[in-house]
């Protein structure tokens, strides 16, 4: 395949934008050459090119697709989600509104997670899938919870990113709080999933993390189970950590400084791990989450709504913490999460000048850092030898826009275009705005049905 005539954001170690550029996605779903077009019919070879460029003979054999001076940009990435929530859009709650974070787990999360059967975690899992398609996120890594619906879940979330063609990270969140069954369950879940992907590793599209809720929810014995069950797969634990002042609260009474303290020294937090929300945190706290090289997502409108509180993000970044972006499940747009972390930042400075170089490395430089440390994939970039993972959005610049103003044109105009295609590892996903291999409005009926059934049990 061969894209030509865009306006292409590399994201390489250079950060070029090229107009008029074109991009070769070769047949294994690798970028091969990168560079500009002149002219209408040849590929010419130029200084800020990467790769062999095609010759004319080679490109008849490939697709060719004309960007129409549309912006082409490395696909996004969500770090951190709950696929598991999409059938609660809408639902209203009975009784008073919880009104405070571990309310709103008991009443709401906690509730819907234990009413799901495993055809519910499909259907959740294929309409978050497409929701986050047409937004431009190829790689999501989700966080799963269904206590009743346990076994085999992972394996039904796989089948729906197949379906729809995302990248995906799965993991089954162990606690204790449904029991020493329930927690049993969930630490198989794991296992069995993490030693499938070992013993048939596929096409590398579907990676797996090692699930826990949070430090609150898990006793010293299950996260030591969790370490030892580990240490042969030697996966990274994906876990919840400070995201309200009861986690805080919960570690001091179990004679630990910190959720991060007691999560490291128990072996759960390392430079495997993905520790999201980490908003309450102290100066130790930060300082050990760099030390160790622990990775940190941020997941700033969940955080809004749920009225926990705002991250530390500039003092994390300033201390050399790796801090990534998620949604959390509040929103299958990754760019409202952007712009979330970049006006929350400057409100809790009270600082307008605040805010700018975090949010954006945390959305489009730390989320593909952390993809490939952990799990191998070169995604996030433009050039040679990456994976193919591409949107091409309908945004055509009204003023000026070089690597040296990428910030205002994300925020003011980026972010607020439609995504037109989906391409990941070299195959579309979204082409013209349609889901290339799902029927969404079909998906969406059967999905409607589900919620009905489930809302009723709930």
């Amino acid at each position: 395949m061969i894209i030509s005539n865009a306006r292409v954001l590399t994201f390489d170690s250079s950060h070029r934008v090229i107009d008029s550029g074109v991009v070769e996605v070769l047949p294994d779903g690798s970028i091969g050459y990168v560079g500009r077009v002149e002219g209408t019919t040849q590929v010419q070879h130029h200084p800020g090119g990467q790769g062999r460029h095609p010759s004319i003979s080679e490109e008849k054999s490939h697709e060719r697709i004309d960007a129409h001076g549309k912006l082409l940009m490395p696909a996004l990435i969500n770090c951190h989600t709950h696929l598991y929530s999409t059938l609660a859009r809408g639902m209203l709650l009975p009784g008073r509104a919880p009104k405070n974070f571990p309310e709103i787990l008991k009443k709401l999360w906690w509730r819907l997670d234990r009413g799901l059967n495993s055809d519910d975690v499909y259907y959740s899992a294929l309409v978050g899938a497409i929701d986050s398609a047409k937004n431009g996120v190829g790689t999501l890594v989700d966080h799963h919870s269904s206590p009743s619906a346990c076994a085999g879940s992972l394996d039904r979330i796989e089948q729906a990113f197949r379906e729809v063609g995302l990248r995906g990270v799965l993991c089954y969140e162990t606690s204790d709080r449904n029991g020493n069954a329930s927690t049993t369950e969930g630490l198989n879940e794991n296992i069995r999933f993490l030693e499938r992907l070992r013993n048939e590793p596929g096409d590398g599209l579907i990676a797996g993390c090692f699930g826990l809720h949070a430090s609150f929810t898990l006793s010293d014995r299950t996260l030591r189970r969790a370490v030892g069950a580990n240490q042969s797969l030697r996966a990274g634990f994906h876990v919840h950590v400070a995201e309200d002042c009861c986690d805080v609260l919960d570690a001091r009474r179990r004679g630990r400084k910190s959720p991060i303290a007691r999560l490291h020294d128990l072996g759960i937090l390392d430079d495997k791990s993905l520790a999201a929300h980490c908003v309450h945190v102290n100066a130790s706290d930060i300082s050990a989450l760099a030390r160790h090289g622990i990775n940190v997502v941020h997941n700033p409108q969940s955080n809004c709504n749920n009225a926990v509180g705002m991250a530390h993000l500039v003092e994390m970044f300033r201390a050399g913490v790796r801090v990534g972006l998620g949604s959390d499940g509040y929103s299958p747009r990754i760019w409202e999460e952007f712009k979330a972390a970049f006006h929350v930042q400057k409100l809790r400075a009270g600082d307008p000048r605040t805010g700018y170089a975090e949010a954006y490395a945390a959305a489009l430089l730390n989320n593909r850092t952390i993809a490939e440390k952990i799990w191998g994939w070169r995604i996030g970039r433009i050039e040679t030898g990456a994976r193919a993972d591409l949107i091409l959005v309908d945004y055509y610049p009204p003023t000026p826009l070089g690597a040296e103003n990428l910030f205002g044109h994300f925020l003011f105009g980026i972010a607020n275009a439609p995504v037109d295609s989906l391409i990941v590892n070299g195959r579309f996903v979204l082409r013209h705005k349609e889901c290339v291999n799902v029927d969404e409005r079909e998906v969406a009926a059967k999905a409607a049905a589900r919620a009905s059934s489930l809302w009723k049990r709930f």
